[in-house]
């Protein structure tokens, strides 16, 4: 049961804080006004798309890596978590590119005026082009260290730039400067930037490589 907990309890938290923060940039959002609200809420719907793989590929990468670790076969975990990263990213950059070049038909959904929609298609791409450049390094990753059992040093990691980039970088960007709902979304590539530095200088380090889930 310790050693169960012992994974279960840093990941809990960060998933926890993780939703809260997301909670609370959304209320962020709401002091913006009709129009960045609902372009926020527009592209909220239509980003799951490009990164729908790399929610998928995030359940195989604890699943595969965790038995490789366990066999002890850290050759194999790396061989692996770099296949799969690499599947998260292509299909990332395809899906993202679609969406992107299908705007203009996607948006016609959409009963809103010009002015939320443009807002909307920025905030798209935006999104878009950070998830290619980020989104898999930011969240594979991270599943991989995970896996092998460093999961406090993701905790630590997701919890401190959650507080300082996502949420505080929010609210220097949307509400001191003035840069509304861009600003925020600034501010979650950020946080996804420093994510993806950490996780990708802890992995190269082989620091995860000196843990064990199971003695």
């Amino acid at each position: 049961m310790g050693r169960i907990l012992h994974i279960a309890v840093p990941g809990g938290v960060e998933n926890g804080l993780f939703a809260l923060g997301k909670v609370l940039v959304t209320s962020i959002v709401s002091g913006f006004g009709t129009v960045q609200i609902a372009a926020n809420g527009v592209s909220n719907s239509i980003n799951q798309i490009a990164i729908i793989v790399v929610s998928a590929v995030n359940l195989a990468v604890i699943t595969v890596v965790g038995q490789c670790v366990g066999a002890k076969e850290y050759e194999q975990a790396e061989y692996y978590t770099k296949k799969l990263m690499k599947i998260s990213y292509l299909a990332t950059a395809v899906l993202g590119g679609i969406v992107c070049l299908s705007l203009p038909l996607i948006l016609r959904f959409y009963s809103l005026e010009p002015e939320t929609l443009h807002l909307a298609a920025l905030l798209i791409v935006m999104h878009n082009l950070l998830a290619i450049a980020l989104h898999p390094t930011s969240f594979n990753l991270a599943n991989s260290l995970r896996a092998a059992g460093d999961v406090k040093y993701t905790m630590y990691v997701g919890v401190f730039s959650m507080v300082v980039f996502r949420l505080g970088s929010a609210f220097l960007f949307g509400v001191i400067l003035n840069w509304g709902v861009i600003g925020v979304w600034i501010a979650m590539g950020m946080d996804w930037l420093v994510r993806s530095v950490a996780f990708a200088l802890r992995y190269h380090r082989k620091t995860w490589q000196t843990f064990r889930a199971i003695a």
